[in-house]
């Protein structure tokens, strides 16, 4: 009996030893991709960044160039309502006195009328 008890001990052992082993070649081939993993993703961001810092300096000088434009037309959006403005209040004041006037020019017929009328 103590016999067979050796051998199943040596038998558990030499597979444990077997386990072991397999488990740990498993466990390196996972570190070595992890590794090549991390390496690939370490030169694709590398390119992304030099790839990626022309297209920003780009993308800023067509903001700032957008910006002077937006900021020109602005500008001439003003100046264009402060002539229309102006041109709409002289109007607005010359149609004004020539109501006035009008005005006046008809109440003299009137009274011209009614005067030989009478």
């Amino acid at each position: 009996m103590e016999e067979i008890l050796n051998i199943s001990l040596i038998l558990l052992c030499i597979v444990t030893i077997v386990c072991l082993i397999i488990l740990t070649v498993y466990i390196i081939q996972l570190l070595c991709s992890a590794k090549k993993l991390t390496d690939d993703l370490n030169v694709t961001c590398t390119k992304i960044n030099n790839e990626l810092q022309p297209v920003l300096d780009n993308l800023k000088e067509t903001m700032s160039g957008v910006n002077s434009m937006v900021k020109a037309t602005d500008h001439r959006i003003k100046v264009l309502n402060c002539a229309i403005n102006g041109v709409v209040g002289a109007t607005g004041m010359l149609g004004g006195k020539l109501k006035g006037v009008l005005g006046g020019v008809v109440e003299g017929f009137k009274a011209g009328i009614n005067l030989f009328k009478k």
